[in-house]
């Protein structure tokens, strides 16, 4: 009993007990916060790593060593509890304070981070007084008169941080937002107190803009990445194309690019008529900048393959001989020899030179569409380069049931009555064709009976392939 009477004993095995016993529960709550509160997470091991042991170290020397209050141990370990302790409520309340609410952050980082360090300075200088008995007046006129020279000497830095302290707390623009300055575009990627990085869109350089420079020239905050953006092209055309067919090869360029939002719906507007031919200016919308330049080059892509079908030429004042140019074609006799060469068309056979008067060559772009399930089957179409898909829906994002390589052409009875498409055909990869129109394809079977026999065979072929194509979709 004598020895259990002794407060330095039981201090001592409160000590040997509790310390671990504190270590280890803070640092299970430090796992627990760490998904759900990263900022809380953080406060827990900044006590558990600073603030407990040279409390447990007061408490060993006050209440067990009996340790004078007036001893440089004893002054060592209060100051650094002081300090710590003041350091870890400081990040508490920053933290606190740094919590989201309602989608924004109550307070600015950068600020926060700076008044803490001041309040931690100014406590350490307290504690410097009140322990050790220093001079507070001395210490902040030397203090003084140091960040005088400091700045002096580092004002071009101190200017840079003090106009990234402003940028950030006037919430200009946060990372992922697009802005333009100096002739520079991007998306913020990084922001500190000195710079703002961003990563331009051309081709993906890495670009660090002084935050000094932003606070003196004006910029420009383009978007951000949770609106859609609207690109605007030019396109120009010949005199010699009708306006109206000039918007058509334009819309159907616009609606076959899949990254083009159909809300907001694209515009398409003549803005001049000169000497160069007739200006088309065109807005399509996506969903993000980084998508916006990816939509006008499919549009684009999408248009030449449109015009050349259409016999349609784009002008342009760099190019003036392109408003007389035709686009580049095969030449008659070697379509001809990629039609007369075929099973079904053979070049002797009777009415072949009217067939292929009636004949087109067209070229495709990868994934456009030929024939879409459902429409009119009015067109039959024999590859000359490239190959075909065929799919059982409408959509050319569907797994191709049969493949069209070059030189063949893909045949269904709906050619013969008219009746719906029952398949679509898909461009896979840039492939060049040649179109004939049913009402053709029919006079030309009608003067050469065998070779109508010999389609309906095809055709049996082609059904049965299907057939055999859905029942195994179907598994």
């Amino acid at each position: 009993m004598g020895l259990f009477s002794d407060p330095a004993v039981g201090w001592t095995l409160g000590l040997a007990l509790g310390f671990p016993v504190a270590s280890v529960a803070l640092v299970e709550l430090e796992r627990v916060l760490g998904d759900k509160s990263p900022d809380a997470s953080k406060v827990c091991r900044l006590v558990q790593r600073t603030v407990l042991p040279p409390l447990g170290a007061f408490l060993l020397l006050d209440r067990v060593g009996r340790q004078s209050s007036d001893g440089a141990p004893m002054k060592v370990v209060l100051s650094v509890l002081s300090i710590t302790a003041i350091n870890a409520v400081l990040v508490a309340v920053n933290a606190a304070m740094r919590a989201p609410r309602d989608g924004e952050r109550r307070g600015t980082g950068i600020l926060l981070d700076l008044a803490r360090l001041l309040v931690v300075l100014v406590a350490s200088a307290v504690v410097a007084s009140s322990i050790w008995g220093v001079d507070l007046g001395g210490l902040l006129t030397a203090l003084g008169v140091g960040s005088v020279v400091l700045g002096l000497a580092m004002q071009d830095t101190v200017s840079g941080l003090f106009a990234g302290m402003s940028l950030l707390s006037g919430r200009h623009f946060k990372e992922g937002d697009w802005i333009e300055s100096g002739g520079l575009e991007g998306r913020i990627v990084h922001m500190n107190w000195r710079t703002v990085t961003i990563e331009t869109l051309d081709d993906e350089k890495l670009v660090v803009i002084p935050n000094s420079t932003l606070a003196t020239e004006p910029f420009t905050v383009l978007t951000t990445n949770t609106r859609s953006f609207g690109s605007n092209l030019q396109i120009r055309f010949a005199y010699g194309t009708p306006p109206a067919r000039a918007m058509s090869a334009l819309e159907r360029a616009i609606e076959s690019v899949d990254i083009v939002m159909a809300d907001p719906p694209y515009d398409i507007d003549i803005v001049a008529a000169d000497e160069q031919g007739i200006l088309f200016d065109i807005c399509v919308h996506a969903p993000s900048r980084s998508d916006g330049e990816e939509a006008v080059t499919e549009v684009i892509r999408k248009l030449w393959y449109v015009c050349q079908r259409e016999g349609l030429v784009m002008a342009g004042a760099a190019n003036r001989l392109s408003t007389f140019n035709q686009p580049l074609r095969p030449i008659a006799d070697e379509l001809a020899q990629h039609l007369g060469g075929t099973d079904l068309f053979p070049g002797t056979a009777p009415g072949f030179d009217r067939l292929f008067a009636a004949a087109r060559y067209e070229v495709y772009d990868d994934g456009e569409v030929l024939l879409l399930a459902g429409d009119p089957f009015d067109r039959l179409f024999l590859v000359t380069e490239g190959s075909l898909g065929v799919t059982m829906g409408s959509g050319n994002d569907l797994p191709p049931v049969q493949e069209v390589e070059m030189g063949g052409a893909f045949v269904a009875r709906a050619l013969l009555s008219g009746g719906p498409s029952p398949v679509s055909l898909v461009a896979d990869g840039e492939t060049s064709v040649i179109r004939l129109g049913a009402a053709a394809v029919l006079a030309f079977l009608n003067q050469n009976p065998g070779l109508a026999r010999q389609l309906e065979q095809a055709i049996d072929l082609t059904e049965l392939g299907l057939r055999s194509a859905n029942r195994s979709l179907s598994f």
